[in-house]
């Protein structure tokens, strides 16, 4: 497997290139349904259900709008490995959380919880 620095990974909502963006992660799982009967010897079998995808994207700054008006959005998301024109992961996502935080000592960041709907895609 080829190496990829992230230093030059981005996220968009739709058009937009979200800026001061420095993290972000995809948790993608499926749903094991249990399909053991008295044959499987007393050991569980599964099979697999229905798949999703969630995750977090969060950087410096603050949001610049209402976190109230933010919550329910839906965007097309597209999260790139390394630069704008290479590969990324996308689809539609609804935003779950927006978590602004300081410190005293460090900068202001804000982070975003997302939940995918339909397919997430591999470019």
């Amino acid at each position: 497997m080829a190496e990829v620095a992230g230093k030059t990974a981005s996220v968009k909502c739709a058009t937009n290139i979200i800026a001061g963006i420095r993290d972000w992660s995809i948790d993608y799982t499926g749903d094991p349904l249990e399909t053991t009967d008295f044959d499987d010897s007393g050991h569980k079998t599964y099979i697999m259900g229905l798949d999703g995808w969630t995750g977090s994207f969060s950087g410096f700054g603050q949001p610049g709008w209402s976190l109230h008006a933010l919550l329910g959005s839906k965007y097309a998301g597209s999260f790139y490995v390394s630069s704008s024109a290479g590969s990324y992961y996308s689809g539609s996502i609804l935003i779950v959380g927006v978590s602004p935080a300081t410190a005293v000592d460090g900068l202001a960041t804000v982070s975003y919880s997302f939940q995918g709907t339909g397919a997430l895609i591999y470019t």
